[in-house]
């Protein structure tokens, strides 16, 4: 079964399909035939088969001449991404950010929205499709190429599809991805918004390996990323830190809360944004400025400090780089003070001396990770070659991604 899932990143990589080719070519930004004739070792004759594919296909382009050779100057070949974008729905308790991204996961355009996640699945992506369809109709000269979707709840990684979520009732099984494709014909992906953060945050810092990235807001979860591919776990549950049982968290004598997943004494029932308004006798909300309401609460302290006691022990099994605190809560100074004292407190010395605990500087994560999945698996070398030879079958002489 299927446990990790990669960012996308395209990797130098040998062979005589057109989509390892297109991978290839991915992997910088020029190349000359002669280069790819010695980095593949093709036949001439192959490779230029391979590049006239991908060249009816629209997926390369010749861009200029290399620089002075001694002779007649080499044309460049490129990626052909110019124009391609990703529509991004990332939906958090009380609000979606809607996106149309670059390849890159760089915002193009975006809109925020009040949602409930608890209300009706399809009224909630009713609403979030509008607003990507008009994101996508004030654009000009796109490509769209698929569409991703962040959601706080746990995703298979086998099926892809929506698992049983406290936050998400009437969501286990809904056909997000059908609905989502019924208007847009590309491809669909689904992934958990904190690991869709935590991929979002690895391609801030290329290189930092493994890192771990906490969603801290009306929820809190989790994701590792290791060299580059992400953690999903047996079922699609890695990350899910919230429901851990935590202890030191009651005053004398209280009783522990109950969780809303129906258990008592879940991270996520002292320390959540959820439980910190409810606490207060405030009802969440999408009005809510939740950073505002919390930020001087003493419980936000001791909420934090069983956060970073429950960081430590996945400190001590992934022994990270780096441990980057996003949401509303874990950029909060406050918050990154009090995890990082509690981690340092309870893991052992060795494995933190040079571990880095900062707040995220990313504007949109998610975003830039569900871009990287969507891209990584559009232009995969597999599924680029099967877009080929349907189309080849079907009589067709391009296979550009289906996209409107």
């Amino acid at each position: 079964m299927t446990a990790l899932r990669t960012t996308g990143r395209p990797a130098a990589t040998t062979g005589n399909s057109p989509g390892r080719l297109l991978q290839l070519i991915r992997s910088r930004d020029d190349w000359t035939r002669q280069q790819l004739l010695a980095e593949t070792g093709l036949s001439r004759m192959t490779l230029f088969e391979r590049l006239d594919t991908l060249f009816r296909a629209g997926l390369v382009h010749e861009a200029g001449a290399a620089g002075p050779t001694g002779g007649r100057p080499a044309a460049l070949i490129r990626f052909a991404g110019q124009g391609r974008v990703v529509l991004v729905l990332d939906l958090d308790h009380h609000t979606a950010r809607v996106a149309v991204t670059d390849l890159t996961g760089h915002s193009l355009r975006e809109r925020e929205l009040p949602v409930d996640i608890a209300g009706p699945p399809a009224e909630v992506l009713t609403t979030v499709c509008e607003a990507g369809a008009a994101l996508l109709a004030s654009g000009a000269g796109e490509t769209l190429v698929g569409v991703g979707v962040a959601l706080p709840g746990p995703v298979s990684p086998v099926t892809g599809l929506l698992r049983p979520a406290t936050v998400m009732p009437g969501w286990d099984g809904f056909p997000i991805a059908a609905v989502i494709a019924a208007r847009w014909p590309v491809p669909v992906l689904l992934e958990n918004d904190a690991r869709a953060h935590a991929l979002g945050e690895a391609a801030e810092r290329p290189g930092t390996t493994p890192l771990v990235a906490v969603k801290y807001a009306h929820g809190i979860g989790a994701g590792v990323v290791l060299d580059g591919a992400l953690l999903c776990g047996f079922d699609g549950a890695a990350g899910d830190i919230g429901h851990i049982r935590v202890t030191g968290g009651d005053p004398a004598g209280s009783a522990a809360p109950v969780c809303r997943c129906g258990r008592t004494g879940c991270l996520a029932a002292y320390a959540s944004g959820y439980a910190l308004l409810r606490r207060r006798g405030v009802t969440p909300s999408p009005s809510d400025d939740l950073a505002a309401r919390v930020a001087a609460a003493p419980d936000l302290r001791a909420g934090a400090r069983l956060l970073g006691r429950t960081l430590a022990g996945l400190v001590a099994l992934v022994n990270p780089q780096t441990i980057v605190l996003g949401g509303s809560l874990g950029r909060l100074p406050v918050v990154v003070d009090e995890v990082a004292a509690a981690v340092r407190a309870d893991a052992l010395e060795r494995l933190t001396g040079d571990l880095e605990i900062v707040a995220s500087t990313a504007r949109h994560p998610a975003a830039v990770g569900m871009a990287a999945l969507v891209t990584g698996h559009v232009y995969d070398p597999e599924v680029v070659d099967a877009g080929l030879r349907e189309r080849a079958g079907a009589g067709g002489s391009a296979a550009r991604p289906s996209g409107r």
